[in-house]
């Protein structure tokens, strides 16, 4: 009975796992389990899954209401077919029911057919509807869920976690709980009536509508022959769910923190996907927790990975319980003046544009008590950055760099003024060894030859051309600028284009969960054109895009993406597979960055194999630089040979 369970009144990620220590134990003695939940996708259904076959092995039943993404075409599209409306949000909820591959979540799929089958589960959709009817875009959002064993005993639970991998294994959630035979306030009875009222379509703002029919017809294409062994996917749940030990997998996390904090300076070198965030903040906690440290200030270049750091800051306060004023000064965000007047206890979030005056006003005092944080270091070690930072960190004590490539290639003065504003290179974990121990994903690569056209050749001579020219008039061009304006016809190069398009007739699959990095603007219409004739859920994001479009991304309402440098450093969206090289540098700090956008591992598709496709040119006579492609290509081969242990 749910009463003989030991319970307690929250659950947090920091101190229980929820699917193990709150979720089974309960499922494991109920006879009815009603769920209201927000957003939920096949991988999160699949993972759900799992806990619900103790149901069936009780003789159970599973009450779901849920609620699909609605776009506002979406939402136009239900008001205009009102009579047809489940075929409607069948083809809406068919979107988180394609491309999956992992045979693990294909076969809980098909448990859930079989539960809809025997009817063990009823699934109800919830619409958010204005008070005239109208079917509103987004979703319906509350969070809780009651268990209710044939005693008649309740549990039940409100907060974040979703029906979705992220929410019940990925995401820092909490949620509260309160029991039915010690509750003078009856906050079960309340959850209970709630839930009933959504139910019997009784709720205020939402329109119901039964879908077990149409889940069932959803998942019929994953249902296999044969039913599942219940009793052995109970088994199998409590195993998958056992909390790993970090200690094997990610004890370069606490080498790196061990090593800052007894040198107090320097750089962590860290192949994108292997926790340089995470680890900058364990140094934080460590530092703040012996008192060496009140002011915490970070810098980096881009809105996105700033956002990112200020929801991973407050996370970190929340745990340590410690109050801080948090500033931001970059986008239109304009603190830094109010975090100059008081720094003690505060954090500050600073584009690397405004972190010179920031600095320059620190008292020697506070700066002794300070941690400076330098995201993506490498770049510190610009012309511009080297003339505006010089000597404004001198005083601070506590200097850490991150970054996948610290190393400036052909900049040794770059690489120097790094060394002395933050200190030098601490401890390394690269690429290599990350693929190795599991953290990032094995890859497959796939090399495209091709080779310059008349065009390309056209453009080249033009350049030494004007190369002529002015070393003739005095003004000679740098090596910089020249290499600068040769890599771009290489980059810009349209012979890649028939090549593409060739490859895509029998590789069109891989444009699911795929970046495309282009040169330019322009370049990266002509891809277009070639995309759409395979997929028109694709979407450009060139850094002057409405940054939802990375939420979109990110959930799979796009599965393509094309964009320049935008998304070169600091995006974490594990569920993409593909990144596609059209432009690629001649040093490797930039092809670093990109294929580390698809190499992250996903909880939610734990056999990922992601795919490269990088354009490799081929030598001709009078090419300027033609081992590049060709010593790229080999390090890439090179990488994708690897495979992690098991």
């Amino acid at each position: 009975m749910l009463n003989e369970l030991k319970l307690e009144v929250a659950y947090r990620s920091d101190r229980q796992n929820l699917i193990s220590d709150f979720y089974e134990p309960c499922l494991f003695r109920s006879r009815l389990y009603r769920r209201a939940v927000g957003y939920f996708s096949s991988y999160g259904l699949a993972n759900a899954s799992a806990g619900i076959a103790a149901l069936v092995v009780n003789n159970g039943r599973v009450q779901l209401a849920a609620s699909p993404h609605l776009s506002a075409d979406d939402a136009t599209a239900l008001q205009q077919g009102y009579a047809d409306r489940k075929t409607i949000l069948r083809e809406i909820c068919q979107r988180e029911f394609r491309d999956v591959r992992d045979s693990l979540v294909r076969d809980r799929l098909s448990a859930l057919a079989w539960l809809v089958a025997k009817g063990v589960l009823d699934v109800k959709l919830a619409l958010r509807v204005t008070g005239n009817g109208a079917f509103c875009r987004g979703i319906y959002h509350e969070k809780m869920g009651i268990f209710e064993d044939e005693a008649g005993h309740r549990v039940a639970f409100s907060g974040s976690s979703n029906e979705t991998q992220g929410g019940l294994v990925d995401n820092f959630e909490a949620v509260d709980v309160y029991w039915s035979w010690e509750d003078p306030q009856r906050r079960v009875a309340r959850k209970l009536a709630d839930f009933e009222q959504i139910w019997q379509n009784d709720t205020a703002g939402l329109d119901i509508i039964d879908f077990s029919d149409a889940t069932a017809d959803l998942l019929s294409a994953y249902r296999n022959d044969r039913e599942p062994d219940w009793e052995a996917m109970v088994t199998a749940s409590v195993r998958q769910h056992q909390p790993k030990s970090p200690a094997n997998k990610w004890r370069h996390q606490d080498k790196a923190v061990a090593e800052f904090l007894a040198r107090e300076r320097g750089i962590l070198e860290m192949a994108t996907g292997t926790g340089k965030t995470k680890t900058a903040l364990k140094i934080c906690a460590a530092l703040l927790e012996r008192k060496q440290v009140e002011t915490i200030i970070v810098a980096a270049d881009g809105i996105d990975l700033l956002d990112q750091w200020r929801g991973q800051l407050i996370d970190l306060t929340t745990r340590l319980n410690r109050r801080f004023a948090l500033y931001r000064h970059y986008a239109a965000n304009h603190d830094r003046d109010r975090f100059n007047l008081n720094p003690a206890n505060s954090i500050l979030l600073v584009s690397r544009l405004a972190l010179p005056s920031a600095l320059k006003h620190l008292s020697k005092e506070t700066a002794a008590k300070t941690i400076l944080i330098h995201d993506e270091a490498h770049r510190v070690g610009s012309a511009g950055n080297r003339t505006e930072l010089a000597g404004t960190a001198d005083t601070i004590r506590f200097r850490l760099g991150l970054s996948a490539t610290p190393d400036r290639e052909y900049d040794a003065e770059g690489n120097l003024f790094i060394e002395q504003h933050i200190g030098p290179v601490l401890f390394r974990f690269g690429l290599e060894e990350a693929i190795r121990e599991g953290i990032l994903a094995p890859f497959t690569y796939h090399p495209l030859p091709y080779q310059l056209d008349a065009d390309d050749r056209r453009r080249l001579h033009q350049i030494f051309a004007r190369r002529t020219a002015r070393q003739q008039n005095g003004n000679p061009m740098s090596d910089e600028e020249f290499w600068t304006e040769l890599a771009k016809v290489h980059k810009t190069s349209r012979a890649k284009l028939p090549v593409f398009e060739q490859f895509l007739t029998t590789h069109a699959a891989l444009l699911a969960n795929c970046i495309v990095f282009v040169e330019t603007k322009e370049y990266g219409e002509s891809v277009l054109e070639i995309i759409h004739k395979h997929r028109h859920d694709f979407h450009t994001y060139y850094g002057d895009e409405d940054a939802s479009v990375l939420r979109q991304f990110a959930r799979g309402d796009i599965a393509c993406l094309v964009t320049c440098h935008r998304l070169s450093e600091g995006i974490d969206i594990r569920s993409l597979e593909t990144v596609i090289l059209f432009s690629s540098a001649r040093a490797r700090l930039e092809t670093i960055q990109r294929i580390g956008r698809c190499l992250r591992v996903d909880p939610e598709n734990p056999a990922k194999r992601a795919n490269v496709v990088d354009f490799v040119r081929q030598a001709q006579p009078g090419d300027q630089d033609p081992e590049s492609d060709e010593q790229r290509s080999q390090w890439l081969a090179d990488l994708s040979a690897i495979t992690p242990r098991t």
